[in-house]
């Protein structure tokens, strides 16, 4: 339906103002928006939904200046009906060229404050009406953990803006969520006690399962059905195991006596995972099968983390080697069939990149000195979004 062409990145920061850098693109779809009784709020979020899918704008009838156009539609592709009723909204969305209804229906939500997640599903039903796919990360939950006192993490759960927000667990050190299943019910999380415990939780009905505990480092870094991938340092050096949550049988995958940690799968035998066995940290590929172990990405001597999707890896990189000061981390993509690699990120700490499940959208954490920010990357389009975030964000997923 379009042609995008753009010669610089894009970095969109949400707020009162957009900071965008120039670009050059032709015209996408139009959609003039009225609507009866729906709050400013949820307004505001169909605005950002659009900027953050890229693929349609929406004006809505009140920021039509001339009263002649209020009645002819004509320089518009779409009009969008929206009615809100208490914790309801009806959607009717027409094609004004055809004139046929391409989308009509109700979204609920149990209470306001979750308004959030019924736009980004009205967001995600206009995108897919319009030609441009699922773009099921936008209504995704993302759960994060970030410190609250000495020696206290909180988890905390939202949508990937920001904008909603809740805690769900508190008290003590609960650090590294991570979905334990695609529907995104339940997490696995670890708490630090007397040593560290891995926990399952039901982020509905509250009820937590104990999994098991270890010495050291115990760190689910990956999920794929019934297996773990684990960070555990059950010998004082941490490597990467897998864990069958229906056997309950524990595997040992690398056996360096250094560091290996942060193991992602990688396809159906391979797994990646960050290593020190050159004496800096890189990234590397171990087989399953033959036990074979690669370097994956040959840029930069200090990786910090990385994920996978399909043939892809993104690696955060550090690329400054400063004894005081910040140093500078950017994220970097390579694909496993060739060897070119595209920086994502420039300049800043931007670390623990994290793959949506169709792999066109990436998330992270750009580290602020007070505080974080979460970035979101379209890869196709050349994007960048930041959402503010007023306390450090120490890990998340989505």
């Amino acid at each position: 339906m379009r042609v995008f062409i753009i010669f610089l990145f894009i970095i969109i920061s949400y707020g009162e103002n957009l900071d965008i850098t120039k670009y050059v693109t032709n015209t996408i779809p139009k959609i003039i928006v009225e609507q009866t009784n729906v709050p400013t709020k949820l307004l505001r979020m169909l605005n950002k939904d659009s900027k953050l899918l890229t693929h349609y704008n929406v004006i809505f009838k009140t920021q039509i200046k001339d009263r002649n156009q209020t009645d002819n539609y004509g320089e518009y592709n779409y009009l969008l009906q929206i009615k809100y009723t208490k914790n309801s909204l009806t959607a009717k969305l027409k094609n004004l060229i055809s004139n046929k209804v391409v989308l009509y229906k109700r979204y609920k939500i149990p209470n306001f404050n979750t308004y959030p997640f019924m736009i980004h599903s009205l967001s995600y039903d206009i995108n897919e009406k319009l030609g441009y796919g699922k773009a099921k990360w936008i209504k995704s939950k993302l759960v994060y953990a970030v410190s609250t006192a000495p020696k206290e993490s909180s988890i905390f759960l939202s949508d990937v803006t920001l904008t909603y927000r809740k805690k769900i667990i508190s008290g003590g050190l609960n650090i590294f969520p991570k979905w334990a299943n695609p529907t995104q019910t339940e997490i696995y999380y670890t708490k630090l006690e007397n040593r560290p415990v891995l926990y399952k939780y039901n982020i509905f009905t509250g009820q937590k399962s104990r999994i098991f505990s270890s010495n050291g480092m115990l760190i689910v870094s990956d999920v794929k059905k019934d297996n773990l991938l684990l960070t555990l340092a059950i010998d004082d050096q941490p490597d990467i195991y897998k864990y069958n949550l229906k056997t309950k049988k524990l595997q040992r995958i690398t056996k360096y006596p250094g560091i290996d940690v942060n193991g992602q799968f990688y396809g159906d035998n391979d797994i990646v995972f960050i290593s020190d066995r050159l004496g800096y940290p890189n990234v590397y590929q171990k087989n399953l099968l033959t036990n074979s172990i690669s370097r994956v990405i040959f840029n930069g001597k200090n990786h910090i983390s990385v994920t996978t999707h399909k043939d892809n890896v993104v690696v955060s990189s550090r690329e400054t080697n400063k004894a005081f000061g910040d140093n500078t981390f950017n994220l970097l993509l390579v694909n496993r069939n060739n060897n070119i690699v595209k920086r994502l990120t420039f300049g800043g700490k931007n670390i623990l990149p994290t793959f949506s499940q169709s792999g066109d959208t990436i998330l992270f954490i750009k580290k602020m000195r007070f505080n974080s920010q979460l970035g979101i990357i379209r890869l196709k389009e050349n994007k960048i979004f930041y959402f503010k975030l007023s306390k450090r964000m120490q890990s998340f997923d989505f």
